[in-house]
C-alpha cells in the first residue's frame, strides 16, 4: 500500500468533506488536490449528487477519473461524458414512495435520474434543498420517467426522518437500500447499492490490483466508502460511526482544509514506502 503516488486513487466526499459548509472549495484544499495530482495521484469524489447539480466541481477541479454520483448508483466519466456503470430503482419503488407518502403526509421529497431532480412533494426542507440543484423539475410523481429512478430523497425535520427511519426498518421494503445521508434527509436506493458498492464497482472498471484507494467521508451515505477503501479517513466533523471506521481521523473540519490534511499524510505514507 502507497508504494507510489502513481498508484493512488483519492476518492472524496463532497457535502460535508471536501466542500465548506457554504458549498465552496477551500483554496488549502483546492492546492493540495492540484500538487496530489501534478505529482501523480489520482483524484476524483463520490457524492450523493445528480450529475448536474455536481458539474461545478467537476470543472472547477478539471477532474479527469470517473466519479461516483447519486450515492453509488452511477459512475460517471467526465472525459468521455460517459456513464459507465447505473443501478437504477425496480418499479416497486413507486409503491413504496406512495406508501411512505401517505404514512408521512408532511414528507417532502425528489427522484433523481440520470436527466435531473424531479421534486414531487414540497415542504420547507426540500424547498431549501432545491436552492442546490440545478434547474430542478417540479412535477407529479407519475410525470416522472419510470425506470430511470437511481434514488429517492426524503426530506423532513431530523426527528421526523428518525420516525421514517424507525418505519421503514418495520416495514422491511424488498428489494430497496435506506440511508441517511444527513439529518434532515433519508434515501431510498437500490438494494445493496452504496458508496461502498460503487468503490468495488470502480475497482473492476479500472482492472488494476495494485491500485491504493484512498477516501473520506463524514455521514453515514460515507460509511461503506470509508469501509471499502484501502485507507479509510474521516474529517473531525464526521458522525461518530464513520469515524470509528476510519484508518485516520483528520484533525481538520470541512471548513478547515481536510482534504490537505489527508492529502498530506498519504504523500507522507508514500515517502516512507520509497526509503524502504
Amino acid at each position: 500500500m502507497f508504494e507510489s503516488i502513481n498508484k493512488v486513487y483519492l476518492m472524496t466526499d463532497l457535502d460535508g468533506t471536501l466542500l465548506t459548509s457554504e458549498k465552496k472549495i477551500s483554496n488549502t484544499d483546492f492546492k493540495a488536490i492540484e500538487r496530489f495530482r501534478k505529482n501523480g495521484g489520482k483524484f476524483a469524489f463520490a457524492t450523493g449528487r445528480t450529475l448536474q447539480s455536481a458539474m461545478q466541481y467537476i470543472e472547477e477541479l478539471n477532474i479527469d477519473s470517473p466519479v461516483i454520483m447519486y450515492n453509488g448508483a452511477c459512475i460517471y466519466d467526465p472525459v468521455s461524458g460517459k456513464i459507465l456503470y447505473s443501478h437504477a430503482l425496480q418499479h416497486d419503488a413507486y409503491d413504496f414512495t406512495m406508501e411512505i407518502f401517505n404514512a408521512f403526509p408532511e414528507v417532502g421529497a425528489e427522484i433523481l435520474t440520470p436527466d435531473g431532480t424531479y421534486i414531487i412533494k414540497c415542504n420547507s426542507y426540500e424547498k431549501e434543498h432545491a436552492a442546490y440543484c440545478s434547474d430542478p423539475i417540479y412535477c407529479n410523481i407519475d410525470e416522472v420517467p419510470k425506470g430511470q429512478w437511481l434514488k429517492v430523497l426524503f426530506a423532513m425535520s431530523p426527528s421526523d426522518i428518525e420516525r421514517l427511519k424507525e418505519y421503514t426498518e418495520k416495514r422491511n421494503f424488498k428489494g430497496v437500500t435506506f440511508v441517511r445521508s444527513e439529518n434532515i434527509f433519508y434515501e431510498m436506493l437500490p438494494y445493496g447499492v452504496s458508496k461502498g458498492s460503487a468503490l468495488n464497482e470502480y475497482r473492476r472498471i479500472e482492472k488494476d490490483k495494485n491500485i491504493t484507494f484512498a477516501a473520506a467521508g463524514d455521514y453515514n451515505n460515507d460509511l461503506e466508502l470509508v469501509i471499502n477503501a484501502d485507507f479509510g479517513a474521516a474529517p473531525s466533523n464526521a458522525v461518530d460511526c464513520v469515524k470509528k471506521a476510519a484508518d485516520y481521523v483528520m484533525k481538520a473540519s470541512c471548513d478547515e482544509g481536510a482534504i490537505a490534511e489527508l492529502i498530506s499524510v498519504i504523500e507522507s505514507k508514500v515517502k516512507k514506502m520509497e526509503v524502504l
